[in-house]
């Protein structure tokens, strides 16, 4: 494969993410493969789905372009409100969870796994064209796994890219206690080196991250208010990292992109690389967001993508 769009974790902020996808796809990327992680593996996952489900009903054909409105849409009609993802656990369940030892996150995400289960199919995903990976981290081992449709129970892990870790429960994988896994973005905000390792020679990331976390007030005497902090500087830094590492790659190998002779690159040549992500901080409680902030988050991210597109094509 040589084309692969990459999409970052960013929980509501994926909403961003959608809508650059959107102008990236109308100013003519077409991906052979599609890497997601959390808020990504979502995104990515519906996107496939769409894809699939055009090829079987269009004999082969698909539109990436009525695939990105479906998902934009998507965002619109499903994800408008924080109960439309996951509901607040009772103070009273979260204490016998905790003298019972089975702590289950601090939200109930019975939402989120309806709408993975009401819009994508494995028979759909299966049918795509365009290949597919999520990153999920198996909290056992610590290693992230990158899954594909082949793997059994594949919903699973899309749901456990997701898992935002203290927040929402572990996932186990087709019900094996074994087999836990939660966020990918604990490893892997955006995986492009996955992407490099898998023979990406052109890589559009988005990310739904700026560099610099925004240095605002917040009630860090809000328990979820404080995770999400947490981990959104956690996000942060492994984000910057993996977006670093991918720059500097491409700055240690030959202009001329040519396969480097010599070092620990050998052998390795430069890829065309563009990462779009958001220029000023995504201003979204993900305890009080509505509808018309997922809307702003989409046009925000449709206006940005199609100003850096229009760069990128030059």
């Amino acid at each position: 494969m040589s084309k692969i769009l990459v999409l970052a974790g960013g929980s509501v902020k994926g909403a961003y993410q959608a809508g650059v996808v959107k102008a990236v796809f109308e100013t003519g990327f077409s991906p052979d493969a599609i890497y997601g992680i959390s808020a990504g593996s979502m995104n990515a996952s519906y996107l496939i789905n769409s894809f699939g489900r055009q090829s079987i009903e269009n004999d082969g054909y698909i539109d990436l372009n009525q695939a990105t409105k479906d998902l934009n849409d998507f965002w619109v009609n499903n994800i408008y409100a924080p109960e439309c993802l996951s509901l607040r656990r009772g103070t009273y369940e979260l204490g016998l969870s905790a003298i019972r030892r089975n702590f289950e996150g601090l939200l109930d995400t019975t939402p989120l796994r309806e709408i993975l289960d009401n819009n994508i199919s494995m028979r759909n995903i299966n049918a795509s064209p365009i290949q597919l990976k999520v990153g999920a981290v198996d909290i056992i081992n610590g290693n992230i796994v990158y899954a594909n449709p082949s793997y059994d129970h594949f919903l699973d892990y899309i749901m456990a890219s997701s898992a935002i870790p203290i927040l929402m429960p572990v996932v186990n994988i087709g019900g094996q206690n074994n087999m836990a896994f939660l966020d990918g973005g604990m490893r892997d905000v955006a995986p492009v080196k996955k992407a490099i390792q898998d023979g990406a020679t052109e890589i559009i990331c988005v990310a739904c991250h700026t560099r610099n976390i925004d240095g605002g007030y917040f009630p860090y005497g809000n328990l979820l208010a404080l995770v999400d902090r947490v981990m959104d500087i956690a996000v942060n830094e492994c984000l910057n990292a993996d977006l670093d590492w991918a720059e500097f790659r491409n700055e240690c190998l030959p202009a001329d992109g040519s396969p480097s002779e010599f070092g620990i690159l050998k052998g390795q040549s430069r890829i065309k690389l563009k990462i779009i992500r958001p220029q000023h901080h995504l201003n979204i409680d993900i305890q009080a967001f509505n509808r018309d902030d997922i809307k702003r988050m989409l046009l925000l991210g449709y206006e940005q993508g199609m100003e850096e597109m229009r760069e990128y094509k030059k």
